[in-house]
């Protein structure tokens, strides 16, 4: 298989099974009260910074396209385990809006790190990386205030009861 098909095959992958992860993730409504509606929006939300870049690569590179694009399909699908990690903070004596804020900015840091790498193991402009960090701050700023309007006030995840040792 040709090395630009073996990444292209392998990004879809990975952006797949981070799309299957992300879904799963955001129907567990770990500390938050949604919609069918709103996990949907949620999803495309979470998938757009992912979009547009993918675009802008396809579009704007010529050398090392699709290595960008596995590299940045794999942060997708490593910030997307990351979030699981809910389930680890719910042994340490926080509240359950901490676990699930913990979670996402451990996810968020794990995304950040491996896009970074992306882009400077593929010898991009670091504004590769400021304009993904610009569509990560407006996709955080919708979840948590379009999508859900999450507030510390709104968590009332029932599954976490028994490990909310706050309350």
């Amino acid at each position: 298989m040709p090395n630009n098909t073996w990444n292209a095959v392998t990004a879809i992958l990975y952006f797949a099974v981070s799309v299957i992860i992300t879904a799963w993730f955001i129907e567990q409504k770990f500390g938050y009260v949604a919609t069918p509606g709103a996990i949907l929006l949620s999803n495309i939300v979470a998938a757009s910074k992912w979009v547009v870049i993918t675009i802008a690569a396809l579009v704007m590179l010529e050398e090392n396209k699709w290595i960008f694009i596995r590299r940045t399909a794999f942060a997708a699908l490593a910030g997307s385990c990351a979030m699981y990690s809910t389930y680890a903070f719910r042994f340490f004596p926080i509240s359950s809006w901490q676990q699930f804020t913990f979670a996402m900015a451990l996810a968020m840091l794990v995304m950040v790190l491996f896009f970074l790498k992306a882009v400077t193991d593929t010898r991009l402009p670091l504004k590769w990386f400021a304009v993904w960090m610009a569509c990560l701050l407006i996709s955080v700023i919708m979840q948590t205030r379009v999508v859900f309007s999450l507030h510390p006030d709104l968590v009332t995840n029932g599954v976490s009861q028994f490990f909310d040792f706050l309350t």
